[in-house]
């Protein structure tokens, strides 16, 4: 497989993983890198298996009944390096049995990747949150004081 294959698998795995409700194989997609969020700061893979387990909706299924579909995904690798960038759009579309399919959010992926020991990881991914739409059933609701 060649590094933009690999890349691309690794993204891939970020939505499949989160899609599925595998919150531990999600977060440790960044056991060795930091994911964050506009006004947010850096999370590292505990961190943000942490903030997963408080704040998204799991359903009896074991999943978020979400689908994150990314696309206009421009890659740039630096094979002398071992880095790479990209950037990325996500759409996430969510249904459950009393909420019709429908967007709940539209966003930016901002990625950074390195090449440890021949393997490709996340080292920072960015998530610009411009577009929102009706979260009440991915998100918990937050208690006064959070």
């Amino acid at each position: 497989m060649n590094s933009r294959e690999e890349i691309l698998d690794l993204m891939n795995s970020y939505v499949y993983l989160i899609d599925q409700g595998d919150l531990q194989g999600f977060a440790a997609l960044f056991e060795f890198g930091e994911w964050g969020s506009e006004g947010q700061k850096l999370l590292s893979g505990k961190e943000m298996l942490e903030m997963l387990r408080n704040d998204i909706i799991i359903y009896g299924d074991g999943t978020p009944k979400t689908r994150h579909v990314v696309t206009n995904i421009d890659l740039d690798v630096d094979e002398h390096l071992g880095v790479a960038s990209c950037r990325s759009y996500v759409t996430l579309l969510q249904q459950t049995d009393d909420f019709p399919l429908q967007v709940i959010f539209s966003g930016q992926y901002s990625d950074d990747f390195e090449r440890i020991d021949d393997k490709w990881r996340f080292a920072r991914r960015m998530v610009k949150r411009p577009l929102y739409g009706d979260l009440s059933r991915h998100v918990k609701p937050r208690t006064a004081g959070e």
